[in-house]
């Protein structure tokens, strides 16, 4: 079985009352999700949720460490896939969606995340997430 590792994060802003999270659609499929991709070499998991936050929104945030989450899923036949989802502080709010990958990023009310997610192990993972840092949705 092949292995792959992804790291990203789920990004948070104060907006008025509530709090409001990032969530980016893919081009192809058009589902919603939050920004990840594949670790490179040489980098560490919150350098790989950095780069790829940054390339996917146009963002730069502030890695709250003691706050991650780890998803397993199997992509296709024989790929495990690892992806480890850094809870992570919005440093600017001007969202630039990456041509080459991503259809549009958005940010959304906590209270409607839930509903947007497109796979379940994403709606696990952000329900988790938010009850560790406490965080009501």
């Amino acid at each position: 079985m092949t292995k792959e590792k992804s790291c990203g994060a789920v990004i948070f802003r104060k907006h008025q009352d509530t709090y409001q999270f990032v969530l980016v659609q893919q081009k192809y499929g058009l589902r919603f999700g939050f920004p990840k991709g594949h670790v490179e070499q040489n980098e560490t998991e919150t350098m790989t949720a950095k780069r790829e936050v940054k390339e996917e929104t146009g963002l730069d945030v502030e890695i709250m460490p003691n706050y991650k989450e780890r998803t397993r899923y199997y992509p296709r036949f024989g790929v495990t896939k690892d992806v480890v989802y850094f809870l992570a502080k919005a440093k600017n709010t001007e969202l630039q969606a990456q041509e080459e990958e991503i259809a549009d990023a958005i940010w959304v009310d906590a209270s409607e995340v839930l509903s947007k997610l497109s796979y379940k192990t994403d709606r696990k993972m952000f329900l988790s997430l938010s009850k560790k840092a406490k965080i009501n949705i």
